[in-house]
């Protein structure tokens, strides 16, 4: 009996990585809904706002689909990337597959049920949610799946992480509600670098295993020109995030000081690009600063905590001042 709930434990937790992504999955729900009712409310910020949008069933319907579609992503990559982890001592550790934690069997009917639940819950908000939870989940499966294999095309695995796999819990709720305004459209494309970003730091990382048996953006860049091109993402999120709130308050148009977040956040990687850019070991200072150690960064606790915190002071001002 014991050995079955540890199993279930194993299927359940370490596959679906269930502490940071599920709580950065919940926050972008709450990103994409919370304005949308607050606009719908008369653009009134009071408890009945937050009862409404706490007992709206498309809220927990949408977080159903977010978390079980995650699942299978996360599922699918160490399922099919069981081979290429082994090659790595601490990817080997952190796979579940790969030292038999969770058997082959036991994936497969996890991305069963997985693949299925999204399916049949889009369908509550119609069928181009439906139809979009579908390009995902086929986009999720074949990004480590063979025989496509997204992961392996040269700019593909860059491009479709940057689209989808970091980007699906937001961009899934603005498909959902089709709320597609210069405020949401602005930070789905924000997210959608941060993915970018993610995805080129972890190849940079995982360059030298990499390089060995397979073919991808920063293994034909290599790792110094890849790191500025992440660089350069960077300045283009932080360039158009200072225009557009600049062009608001001058004259109306882009996003208000409550989409100051996404500065404040980029401003909080000065530190990270400055230590990377001067870095001679990047694997270490990309899983120090960045990857984490498995699934704990003291270091980008504290960055978000201290950007959440001044974001939260703000917000509270700007309210108070009466800011529209």
């Amino acid at each position: 009996m014991t050995s079955k709930i540890k199993g279930l434990k194993h299927i359940i937790y370490d596959l679906s990585r269930i502490n940071e992504w599920w709580l950065i999955s919940a926050g972008f729900v709450l990103f994409a809904f919370l304005p949308y009712t607050f606009m719908h409310h008369g653009r009134v910020l009071d408890i009945e706002m937050f009862r409404i949008l706490f007992t709206d069933p498309a809220v927990y319907i949408a977080l159903l689909i977010v978390f079980s579609a995650q699942i299978f992503l996360f599922a699918s990559n160490d399922y099919f990337d069981r081979d290429v982890d082994a090659l790595d001592p601490g990817k080997r550790v952190r796979n579940p597959v790969c030292d038999g934690r969770v058997t082959l069997a036991g994936v497969r009917a996890l991305l069963i049920v997985t693949a299925i639940i999204p399916l049949i819950a889009s369908l509550y908000f119609g069928l181009l949610a439906f139809l979009f939870s579908a390009l995902a989940m086929f986009i999720f499966y074949y990004y480590t799946a063979p025989p496509l294999r997204f992961k392996n095309k040269v700019f593909l695995d860059v491009l479709s992480h940057g689209l989808f796999v970091n980007t699906f819990p937001y961009f899934f709720c603005l498909v959902a509600l089709m709320d597609f305004t210069v405020g949401t459209v602005f930070l789905l494309f924000a997210i959608m670098m941060r993915s970018t970003m993610a995805q080129m730091l972890q190849e940079i990382r995982d360059y030298h295993i990499d390089s060995q048996v397979e073919k991808n953006t920063v293994v034909v860049l290599g790792q110094k020109r890849a790191i500025w091109v992440v660089f350069s993402v960077y300045i283009v999120l932080f360039t158009v995030t200072t225009c557009l709130m600049l062009s608001y308050e001058l004259f109306g148009w882009g996003i208000p000081m409550y989409y100051s977040i996404i500065l404040i956040l980029a401003i909080s990687y000065i530190p990270i690009f400055r230590k990377l850019l001067k870095a001679k070991d990047y694997n270490r200072e990309i899983e120090r600063l960045w990857m984490g150690q498995g699934r704990t960064n003291r270091w980008q606790v504290a960055q978000y905590f201290a950007s959440f915190s001044i974001y939260f002071i703000l917000v509270i001002f700007l309210i108070i001042t009466g800011y529209s």
